[in-house]
Order: structure tokens, then C-alpha cells, then sequence
């Protein structure tokens, strides 16, 4: 009874550190969660320390299930495509009539909505640009399965075919990005306007680059430049091995893609934690 209290306090002590906002102090609760977890396995073992080490290791192992059972058998088509689509209920994605009516307010021209489904997964992205700066914004709706995720993304194109995108996806990527991309990932952007600040300021502070420079676009044409840009990134995940291609035409995670997408989630582990 004892082991359990001393378990149980660990867990809630870590539980109350989770609910503040400063990272120190949640990192700190992510620390006990760990802690308690050894110590339930410690004491289940009648005292062992490997036994507290395996029950620590299932925060890591676990994703190993979830990959192997879902992620490595799922078949995707090698070409895709970017389809015209109608945007989720209102229901499913709230945020989304206050998001288009924030990106117009800021100058942004609203372009096509798009989206793809795959494998279980569904993408909805409302696409807008902003001739003043060059700008891309994107509106995203991921689902899978019940799990859905909303967020933004802002991009700029050069001439010399580098692009750079600040995007608030929480996780991530479940690919790599081909070598000319340059990804900068925040934390939830509290407005469209605060996350494309963060853009411009980042591309002219750090990459030196002048969003004046940037390649005009025209709004009506993302769409398609997008799914080129996605073709891509499936060729170049194919030719670095994460991807293979199957002699129907279709990709699936490699081993080393297996490898890869493993280290991805104990990357957000440390990150969100």
C-alpha cells in the first residue's frame, strides 16, 4: 500500500507541475511522470531495477505498435494530387470561419480549397496569398482516424528554388523535407498576423532574404504548384530510402522509414514534453 501511495503521489505531483505555463516547471512534471513510471515498475518487480527500467522504456517502445501495425502496412498512391474539395462541417473544424475571415483582414486574397485522402487520412487546406509580400498562407485540417489537428503555415518562394515555411504543426513531419526546403516550426501562433511577423522577421534576420526578392505567385495557381511540390517531396523520401516504391505504383514506409518516423516521435517526446 505503501509503494502504491508513494507511486501515486509522484504521478500527481508531476500532474500539477503539467498544468503550469512556464516549460520549466512542466518539463519537471514530464520528469516525474517518468519517475512514477519506474517506480510502478520497480515495485511490481518485487524491488527490481529492471523491471523499473522496462516499464520506463514503454514511453519510448510504444510508438513501435502504432508504426508497425498501422503506419508500416499503409499504402499510399505515388502521385499525389491536390483536388478541389469542399471544406469540412462546421462542426469538424469551428476554427475555420474565423481563420479565413482573419487571413482576408490581413490582405490576404483567398485561393482554392484543396485537400487529399489516403490511407485513413483526410487533408482540407484553404489556401490564400498576399501580392503585397509575396506571401503564402495556408489554413490546414488534418484527420485521422478521431484525431484531428488545425493549423497555419506561411511560405516564400525564391527564384533560386529555395523555400522557407514557418508552420505551427504541432509534431513532426512524418517525412523529410526536400534539401531546398527550409522548415521553421513554432509553437500554436496566436494570430495569422503573429505568425507572419515571425515569418518575414525570421527570412530577413536569419536567412538574410528580403521578402521583396521573393517569386511572385498567382493565387489561382497554388494549387497546382503545391502538388508538384508534394510530388516531390514523395521522390526524394523514396530515393533516401524512407519511402519504397511497390511494383503496383504505390509507396510504404521502409524499415529505415520505420527507424525514421520512430525518432521523429521521441523528438516531440523531448519537445512537448
Amino acid at each position: 500500500m505503501q509503494a502504491f501511495l508513494v507511486v501515486a503521489g509522484v504521478w500527481l505531483a508531476g500532474h500539477g507541475l503539467r498544468t503550469f505555463e512556464v516549460p520549466l516547471l512542466r518539463r519537471a512534471g514530464a520528469v516525474l511522470y517518468l519517475a512514477a513510471t519506474y517506480l510502478a515498475g520497480f515495485h511490481a518487480g518485487g524491488g527490481s531495477p529492471w523491471m523499473g527500467g522496462l516499464a520506463l522504456g514503454m514511453w519510448f517502445l510504444l510508438p513501435w505498435v502504432e508504426i508497425l501495425l498501422r503506419v508500416r502496412p499503409l499504402r499510399l498512391p505515388a502521385k499525389q494530387v491536390l483536388r478541389c474539395c469542399a471544406a469540412p462541417a462546421a462542426s469538424d473544424f469551428p476554427e475555420l470561419a474565423a481563420l479565413t475571415g482573419e487571413a482576408e483582414g490581413e490582405g490576404f486574397e483567398r485561393g482554392d480549397d484543396v485537400g487529399w485522402e489516403a490511407g485513413g487520412m483526410r487533408q482540407f487546406v484553404r489556401i490564400f496569398y498576399r501580392e503585397s509580400d509575396r506571401l503564402q498562407l495556408l489554413v490546414c485540417y488534418q484527420e485521422q482516424g478521431p484525431v484531428a489537428v488545425t493549423h497555419l503555415s506561411v511560405t516564400s518562394r525564391y527564384g533560386d528554388g529555395r523555400q522557407y515555411v514557418t508552420s505551427d504543426f504541432p509534431f513532426s513531419a512524418a517525412m523529410r523535407p526536400r534539401p531546398e526546403v527550409v522548415v521553421r516550426q513554432v509553437v500554436e501562433a496566436a494570430s495569422v498576423r503573429e505568425l507572419v511577423a515571425g515569418h518575414v522577421a525570421w527570412l530577413e534576420s536569419a536567412e538574410g532574404r528580403s521578402q521583396h526578392e521573393a517569386e511572385v505567385m498567382v493565387v489561382d495557381d497554388l494549387a497546382e504548384k503545391m502538388s508538384g511540390e508534394l510530388q516531390g517531396q514523395f521522390r526524394y523520401n523514396v530515393e533516401t530510402g524512407i519511402l519504397r516504391e511497390d511494383a503496383d505504383g504505390s509507396v510504404r514506409y521502409s524499415w529505415r522509414g520505420f527507424f525514421f518516423l520512430w525518432t521523429q516521435y521521441l523528438r516531440d517526446l523531448v519537445r512537448l514534453a
